[in-house]
């Protein structure tokens, strides 16, 4: 492996591994690869597996041993990767998201806090490439990295009580997409037509890893797509 890591025992079942504390693509594929060897050859031991930007964790079955699992990590985690050269797997989406400000009036605010014309955001919002490093706050909340320093903006210090599902949002140094509606600090910019539950089963295709780009669509064209009732990941794929 390219950079330190520290493995620790949190308590009676729980093993994490953590790296330095920065946000970066090498780190992401490096936690990647070891999550998936950790897939293949603990699989008996491991009841589930977490992630952040910086941490992989596990929760242990019962019975396993926390400190031996730490001590054989510590021994053959290192000398197994050198042979994990392959980079896993991952794709690229697209996703709909419409800048209208009859759709998105909150926007407003934003570009006024930010000096930026719409079309100035418009262009910047949606040249980059996201990675997906992990989810977290709520089922299917992906945070992503990658998001254009000019476009950082503190989160709000008094959150709103309830932002929309598919709200495409900025906060602090990120952005992302609420995936059902809840109370939340960050500025909706704007919103994708595609829904993240059906049936009330959450349905993201995405995986650690992925790249997302924001494809800009009218507000007609998000009406028509809206229409399509609880148009899916996948079906948005097909349709798009």
């Amino acid at each position: 492996m390219n950079h330190p890591i520290q493995i620790v025992s949190i308590g009676p079942d729980i093993v994490e591994i953590h790296w330095p504390e920065t946000i970066s693509e090498p780190i992401l594929f490096e936690l990647l690869i070891v999550k998936n060897w950790l897939a293949r050859h603990w699989a008996e031991k491991i009841h589930r597996m977490y992630q952040g930007y910086q941490v992989l964790g596990m929760q242990v079955n019962a019975g396993v041993d926390t400190e031996s699992c730490v001590s054989e990590l510590r021994d053959r985690l290192p000398r197994s990767l050198e042979q994990e050269v392959d980079r896993p797997q991952v794709r690229s989406w697209k996703v709909p998201v419409c800048y209208d400000l009859q759709l998105v009036p909150e926007l407003t605010r934003y570009l006024e806090e930010k000096s930026l014309a719409l079309s100035q955001f418009i262009e910047m919002h949606t040249r980059t490439t996201y990675r997906l490093y992990c989810y977290g706050f709520l089922p299917g909340f992906m945070y992503l990295g990658g998001l254009d320093e000019c476009l950082h903006i503190p989160r709000k210090t008094n959150p709103d009580r309830k932002i929309g599902a598919g709200s495409v949002a900025i906060g602090g140094s990120q952005t992302g997409i609420y995936p059902m509606d809840s109370p939340g600090g960050w500025y909706v910019v704007g919103k994708t037509p595609v829904v993240f539950f059906k049936q009330g089963r959450l349905e993201v295709p995405f995986r650690p890893g992925d790249s997302l780009r924001f494809d800009p669509v009218s507000l007609a064209y998000f009406d028509e797509l809206q229409q399509k009732e609880s148009l899916s990941w996948e079906e948005w794929e097909e349709h798009g």
